[in-house]
């Protein structure tokens, strides 16, 4: 049996430890989350902030690779609203903390950004949609060049990765299954030494875009930094604003062409967009139903799984040629 790591506290403990670790008195909200446990901490002072409670057998070093990721979005790109980190009492940016079976916890504080997500934003239209690729291109060029000993972690969820989704195909229907085999062979197809590489974001879903007053203005979440190929950013990006659009190829092309304009995609990524984005839709619904078995009582496991698989049988039926050609003339090429 696969040992539960996932921290159970509840909303008089998390006070606490704002309390004794933080210095903070505050009421607390649980908010959701795949992997750890969040919660929302309103101060006495007005002050809100996150306390976000890690997995016990998550790996220091990649927590302390998220938050130097932080630190170098905050320095390069201060005007993207992304997590800012704050220190415990002893001036730490991480610490541990102990659950009532005595596992042992990391724990940090960041603070709240205020704004709407995208998915529960209205409509979507091109303003919007440009400001998601330029703040993509935003995080990436803050990004490039940034390296980490933690980086080139083992990740589910890296789209080089994508392959490890498979193991769950079996719990799929019949139909779905031979979908998923038919978009992922251009998956397989992919030349990864023609693509530029580096640190990503890799998970900028419409549940951690930031919206405010009608425009992209950050990303929250970084639990699934990876070293992976850049594109692959705008690929997931794409995934998932394309989603229950009438016109899905159209909304791309804006995002792709806002992208563009702050950081030029190359030959060989504009072509590997099309079986990247159809990668992350079989992921999606491949672990969904993985979810729905080992995590069927938290609904927001299941949040896209619909609109993913409607959007993916969309996509097996699609020309690449076409949509590829849609995307080169919405970047002037």
């Amino acid at each position: 049996m696969i040992p539960d790591t996932t921290p159970r506290f509840v909303n008089p403990e998390a006070a606490h430890i704002a309390q004794q670790v933080f210095g903070l008195a505050a009421s607390v909200a649980s908010l959701p989350s795949e992997r750890d446990q969040n919660f929302l901490l309103d101060t006495v002072g007005g002050g809100r902030f996150v306390l976000k409670i890690a997995k016990s057998d998550e790996d220091r070093g990649v927590l302390e690779f998220q938050n130097a990721a932080l630190k170098q979005v905050a320095a390069r790109a201060p005007a993207l609203a992304v997590p800012r980190l704050f220190p415990t009492r002893l001036g730490e940016d991480l610490t541990q903390i102990r659950d009532q079976r005595g596992r042992a916890h990391y724990v940090r504080l960041i603070g709240w950004l205020e704004g709407t997500m995208l998915a529960d934003t209205g409509p979507h239209d091109e303003s919007l949609l440009a400001s998601l690729g330029a703040t993509i291109a935003a995080l990436d060029r803050a990004l490039l060049g940034f390296s980490h000993a933690a980086m080139h972690r083992e990740l589910h969820w890296n789209l080089r990765r994508a392959d490890l989704a498979l193991e769950h195909l079996s719990l799929l229907p019949a139909e779905q299954q031979r979908v998923v085999h038919s978009v992922m062979r251009g998956w397989s197809e992919i030349d990864w030494r023609e693509l530029r590489h580096g640190v990503i974001h890799g998970d900028a879903n419409d549940h951690n875009v930031l919206v405010r007053q009608g425009r992209v203005a950050g990303l929250i979440d970084f639990g699934d930094l990876v070293h992976s190929a850049i594109v692959g950013e705008l690929a997931i990006a794409l995934a998932y604003a394309m989603l229950a659009k009438p016109r899905p190829v159209d909304v791309a092309g804006t995002i792709v062409r806002a992208y563009h304009d702050r950081f030029p995609l190359e030959g060989a990524e504009l072509e590997a967009l099309y079986p990247l984005i159809g990668a992350r839709l079989c992921m999606s619904v491949c672990y969904a139903a993985y979810n729905a078995r080992v995590k069927s009582a938290d609904a927001y496991q299941q949040v896209t799984a619909g609109p993913a698989w409607s959007l993916l049988q969309q996509w097996a039926e699609l020309s690449p040629e076409l949509v590829r050609a849609a995307w080169r003339h919405a970047c002037g090429s």
